[in-house]
Order: C-alpha cells, then structure tokens, then sequence
C-alpha cells in the first residue's frame, strides 16, 4: 500500500491515542479523590463496575445499528479472559501504587509501560523498536522525570514494586489488543474482558460489599473516574491500535501528564514549575520524534 494511503489511517490513530490521552489526565483527578475514601482492591472494583455500564450500552447499540464483524470465537474469548486477568491485576497493582507513593513518583513508574510495551511488542507481535520510537521513549521519560522532579520512593519499595506490576499488565493488554485487533470488535471485546473481570472479582469475599457500602460522594469520583479510564480511555487506546504500533500508542498516552497540568492550570488556577515546563517540552519532543518519522516514512 502507498505512503499516501497509509498516512491518512496514521493519523486517525495518533487522534485515537491523543484523546485517550486526555481522558487518562481527566481521570487522575477524580480517581484521586477516591482513593482517600477506600482501599485499592474496592476502588478498582468499582471502577470496573462503573465501565462496564456504558461498554454494555454502547455494544448494544453498536450490534443494532452496525452488527460487528464476526471474529474466530477462540481468538476472541481467550484473548478477552487474559485482557480481564491484566484488567485486574493492573487496576489492583495501581491502587496500590497511588496509596503507598507520592503521585508524582507513581504517574512516572506508571509511565514505564512504553518499556514493557516495546519488550512484549518485539516478542509477541514481532514489532521492530525503530531508532526514532526509541529516541522518543527515552527523552520523554526523561522529561517525565524532570516534571516529577524530585522523587523520593517508599521506604519498603513495596509502591515500586506495585507501579511496576501496573506497568506491566498494562503494557502486555497493548500488545495482545494488537495482535487481535484486526479481527474484533473493540466494543465488543472492551465489554466482554470488563464483565469477565467483574465477575471474577465479585467472586472475592467482601469486596462487591465494601463497594455498595460506601458513600454517595465516593461514587461520585468513581463515575467519572470509571467513565474517563477503564471505558472511554481504553476503547480509544484500543482504536488507535488499528493503524499504531503498540509501542507508539504508548509512547503517545505519556502526554497524559501534559494534559493533567494544562487542566490543572486553566481549571484550578494552578502554575506550572519551571522544571515541569521543561520537562513537559521534552515529552512532546520525544512523543514528535516517531509521530513525524511514521508521518514521512513509508509504512508496510
């Protein structure tokens, strides 16, 4: 296919991870607050219950208006049983890692799924780490880095640890949504792995009671947070995977920390540091290197 043929598709993806990045720093806000109210495994079960709402809705309609197309029923449910695993363990290890961190230190390891996004690309899907997405993954963690300066980890590491998991699972649903997305239903598929991982952590004694048993302003939070994150943000993530590398969705989702302080700035009135200016210019810098090489390079 020509290079005027593919850029087109190019860019709807960089579209796809840029809004999925907003959605990302608009759901930091409220799921913040929520976390104040109650422990990690409750907070991320209520998360999944709130996005697996409007996933439902919006497969319904989908099927209705425009039945999707028909996928290899192995393919679809497997992958949909590993994506709700990684649903909960990533949801789980971030809880986790946002109550026992700083959030600046948190959001940085969090951020280090364009790592293991590039590592399990290369072996499951066979995608190559071009020097440019390479580059471009260096500085702009680099940048993260500086934004979040200074860092000061957990005394045990136990938080590391836990951001780490978190960046893992997220990183391995990229690539495995990669593989498949060709073949499914986004919608489809986004509704199946969060009611398979609803289901599953009901199952887990206490939990869906804590959940019901909290407070109307929890809730609250949750809603947007659940709308923002594990629905909207992954849908479009899943998307944008249909003409992006995995490894270039990810590195795009980095500018969630740019967005957050943009909202942050223009809706609470609070200014950016000097280090976080900088180190916001060199996250859009490493995020320009690979978005502009994909932009003038022929794909295959």
């Amino acid at each position: 296919m020509t290079q005027s043929a593919r850029v087109p598709g190019f860019r709807v993806g960089l579209s796809f991870s840029v809004a999925a990045a907003l959605c990302s720093a608009i759901y930091l806000f409220p799921y913040k607050r929520a976390a104040a109210f109650a422990a990690a495994d409750t907070l991320a079960f209520a998360l999944l219950v709130v996005a697996v709402l409007p996933s439902t809705a919006l497969d319904l309609w989908q099927r209705r208006s425009n039945p999707p197309k028909t996928s290899d029923r192995w393919t679809f449910w497997s992958t949909s049983v590993l994506l709700s695993v990684l649903a909960i363990s990533g949801n789980l290890c971030g809880a986790h890692a946002v109550a026992g961190l700083e959030p600046a230190v948190a959001s940085v390891l969090l951020r280090t799924e364009i790592v293991f996004v590039g590592a399990f690309g290369a072996v499951l899907v066979g995608e190559k780490v071009t020097p440019a997405l390479l580059g471009g993954a260096a500085l702009a963690l680099g940048g993260l880095v500086v934004m979040r300066w200074p860092l000061a980890l957990d005394g045990g590491g136990t938080g590391a640890l836990w951001a780490l998991g978190g960046a893992a699972s997220f990183g391995l649903m990229q690539v495995l949504t990669r593989r498949v997305i060709a073949s499914i239903s986004p919608v489809t598929m986004n509704t199946a792995r969060l009611w398979l991982a609803v289901g599953a952590w009901s199952l887990v004694p206490g939990v869906a009671r804590d959940a019901l048993s909290q407070g109307r302003e929890f809730w609250l939070f949750v809603i947007v947070a659940g709308l923002f994150g594990p629905f909207l943000g992954r849908l479009l993530i899943m998307y944008s995977l249909r003409t992006l590398r995995a490894a270039h969705s990810a590195l795009l989702l980095l500018m969630a920390p740019v967005f957050a302080f943009l909202i942050g700035f223009f809706g609470f009135g609070t200014a950016p540091t000097a280090l976080e200016l900088l180190g916001g210019a060199l996250i859009l810098a490493g995020i320009a290197l690979p978005s502009l090489a994909g932009l003038q390079a022929p794909r295959p």
